[in-house]
Order: structure tokens, then sequence, then C-alpha cells
């Protein structure tokens, strides 16, 4: 007679193989998480010099399909930045949470090799309406939602600009983004090429678009922070971090790799499924 022992290590083999297929096996439900870091000076040593091609961890997986069906979400970096190591937090931590990740390096200069966010504002809108249009497509969806670190906040808001893209968006988050004014550190105003952070009109908003903006009372690139916020309206929404956390010291750069900004990206996307808001060390440059 076979022992319950027997029995038991054989079923725990059994299910320990099967678990392992179905992870391998293509477009598994419970594929393993995607890799991600809340080390800024990591992800950048790691990805800042890597191809403008190159997708963070979670991103750009065009077969993806929400569960929820929640918009596809697509991340705009910051300037003098790309794709790979200004979301190589954020894209994977919405990824594993079930959202369809996508992203981008746009606004490549002449001279700026891989490195995006340094170009021709205008142009670079017209590079992520193209885009836009190719997520829609392979999302088969009629809406996004636009996540923007810093110059992405204000690109997010020129794309809605566009005739008939204010119609294709739902939400723009913007992390530091600057709204309003002009951005100055010391006596130097508008400082690079891209005139980002910095330029105050980035045209109006739109009745039909939910603007949610994250700023920091330590932002030391957008400055003073209040420039990252909004003027009131019924569809816009303002938050401070220090608001939610106010030990908080986070500053301009970590507000892409913080997972308490991360929470409340989350929340900001579906409002409907809030997850807790943690507050804990973050980056404080």
């Amino acid at each position: 007679m076979i022992s319950m022992r027997l029995l038991r290590s054989g079923f725990l083999a059994a299910a320990t193989g099967l678990a392992a297929a179905l992870a391998l096996a293509p477009g598994a439900a419970h594929a393993a998480p995607f890799p991600v870091t809340t080390d800024v000076n990591q992800a950048v040593a790691d990805h800042y010099f890597s191809p403008a091609t190159e997708a963070p961890a979670g991103s750009n997986r065009w077969d993806c399909r929400d569960d929820q069906g929640r918009d596809p979400v697509i991340l705009l970096h910051a300037t003098a930045m790309n794709q790979s190591a200004n979301w190589a937090y954020l894209a994977p931590t919405l990824a594993n949470a079930g959202y369809c990740v996508f992203s981008t390096t746009y606004g490549q200069a002449s001279w700026s090799g891989n490195t995006g966010g340094l170009g021709n504002k205008e142009r670079a809108a017209g590079q992520v309406a193209s885009f836009l249009d190719r997520v829609l497509a392979a999302a088969g969806a009629s809406k996004v939602d636009l996540v923007g670190h810093s110059q992405g906040g204000a690109i997010a808001q020129l794309v809605t600009q566009l005739p008939g893209r204010a119609a294709q968006v739902d939400t723009i988050v913007s992390l530091s983004a600057t709204h309003q004014g002009t951005s100055r550190v010391g006596s130097i105003t508008d400082r690079l090429p891209a005139r980002a952070p910095g330029e105050a009109d980035w045209g109006p908003r739109h009745p039909t678009i939910r603007y949610v903006n994250f700023a920091t009372r330590f932002d030391k690139i957008s400055t003073p922070y209040r420039v990252t916020l909004m003027p009131p309206g019924p569809n816009v929404t303002n938050t401070l971090v220090q608001d939610v956390c106010p030990a908080s010291k986070i500053g301009h750069v970590g507000m892409a790799y913080s997972p308490t900004v991360a929470a409340l990206v989350r929340n900001a996307l579906d409002p409907t499924h809030p997850v807790p808001v943690v507050c804990g060390s973050d980056y404080p440059l």
C-alpha cells in the first residue's frame, strides 16, 4: 500500500511541475513578475546609454490585454532621458499590476544620440501621437492614459492640442511637470534646448480629460514646486506628496522611482480599485 507521505510527495512534485510548465507557457496567466528597481543610480547606470528603442521591463508587450478593461498606459520620460532609464521602476510595477504599459523615447535632437527630450517639442508631440496610434491599434482600444515625468507631462498636454487627439486620452498623470509660469533654478531659466521644464503655455485643458498632478515640496528642477500644479478645476486633482507623507524628502528625479508615487499613480489610473499608499524612503534629488 502506498503511504500517505508518498502520496503527498507525489502530489507536491506533480503540482510543482505543473506550475513550472504554466509559468513557462506562452501567455501564461501567472507568469513571473517583471523586475523592478527603486535604485535611481543603478537604473541610470544600467540604461542611460541603452538604445533609444530599448523598452523597460514590462513595457511594449504588443499582444497585451488588460483583464480589467482599463486603458493602455503610455509613459513619457523626462528631459535628457530615455524610456528604459526613466521607467525602470514604474513600467514593471504597473505591468505587474496587470496594466498594459507602453513607452517610447521621444524628442531626440540631431546631436543627442539615444537621449530623448532634447529636441523640438512640437515635433516630439507628433512622434508621441504616432506612437499613440500604434498603441490603440495593437490594444484594440479607443483611448489611452498618459503618464509623464517632468517634460513628459508637458508633451502629454501638447499631444492633446493636436487635432482629434484630446478624444483619444482619458487621463493625464503628471509627475513634477511644469504647468504654470516658468521653472527657474537660481538665475537660470529654461536652460535646456527643449526649454523643459519651463515654458508656461502648453495649451488649453480639455473638459473630457482628467488631469492628475503630483508634486514634491523638495523639487529642485521644476521650481518653485507650485509651477507643477494646475489651477483648480472640476477635472483637475493636485496632490503634494508631503500632504500624503509629511516626512517625505523626495526630489524631482525620485518621483519616477518611488513606491509611494507609484501607488498614487495607480489610484489615479484606477480610482475605483485603490491600493494602499505606503510612506517610505525616497530619492532626494
